[in-house]
């Protein structure tokens, strides 16, 4: 699948091919598993770029992680949720492999938030696009990320800077293990934890280990009560994780 458009500034590329992006070019990965949402985002790309750019187009993740190796490559866009469950994990895991890439996460539906701002944080990108905001917005956040500056919504950053001291706050889970707490409160098996995490089932009964150690308990029952009392998890959450509970019994 190859488009065209033009941009004002060059010929604008959309492609899933695996071809090198020329010297004097840069490269932007897309990655959605839609092909409309992707040609979306083309067109309200095209207009911020002043330079010729190679969008390529990443519908799996395979592919995606193929590009993200290219030379050349400076931008990703990824729509939250593009690697499913294993979402925050990866953001975290492209962040430390491919620092020269910056990644911008976005979302076709509405996100509280809170909600974004842990994506954000994990992917130590404050940068985040929603599709459903007025052009005008979505246009102001372009151009900065094309000028070389961040925007980033005061809400938003806000929730990161709370996710930050966290890892902070007694008794000192590291940010996996609050991943983990959080898990356990949706009530996740450990499959779907080991899954989500990417770990394997020792890795899991360790980082558990040390959880009861610090909370000084024995088993889960405790856990998110002692969570909420240190702060770790917020009482909404708990809350939110509840009313799942009580549908799912019901």
């Amino acid at each position: 699948m190859t488009r065209t458009t033009n941009s004002g500034c060059g010929v604008v590329r959309l492609d899933d091919k695996r071809g090198q992006v020329g010297l004097s070019e840069k490269g932007i990965i897309i990655a959605t598993n839609e092909d409309k949402v992707a040609g979306w985002l083309r067109e309200l790309l095209a207009p911020c770029m002043r330079r010729p750019h190679v969008l390529r187009y990443a519908a799996t993740t395979g592919v995606f992680d193929l590009l993200a190796r290219m030379p050349g490559m400076v931008m990703a866009f990824i729509e939250i949720g593009f690697f499913g469950e294993a979402m925050l994990v990866r953001l975290d895991c492209l962040r430390k492999q491919f620092p020269h890439i910056k990644i911008v996460l976005f979302s076709v539906s509405y996100m509280p938030s809170d909600e974004i701002a842990r994506y954000a944080h994990w992917s130590g990108s404050g940068c985040f696009i929603s599709l459903r905001d007025k052009p005008e917005r979505i246009e102001e956040r372009l151009k900065c990320l094309f000028e070389g500056r961040d925007y980033i919504p005061e809400d938003v950053l806000s929730g990161m800077r709370d996710y930050e001291r966290l890892s902070g706050i007694p008794p000192y889970l590291t940010r996996q293990e609050i991943e983990i707490v959080r898990f356990i409160a949706q009530e996740k098996t450990d499959e779907e934890i080991t899954n989500c995490l990417q770990v394997s089932i020792k890795t899991l009964n360790n980082h558990l280990g040390n959880i009861y150690r610090k909370f000084g308990i024995r088993n889960r029952v405790g856990i998110l009560k002692l969570a909420v009392v240190s702060g770790i998890l917020p009482e909404r959450e708990l809350m939110t994780f509840t009313v799942l509970s009580v549908k799912r019994s019901g």
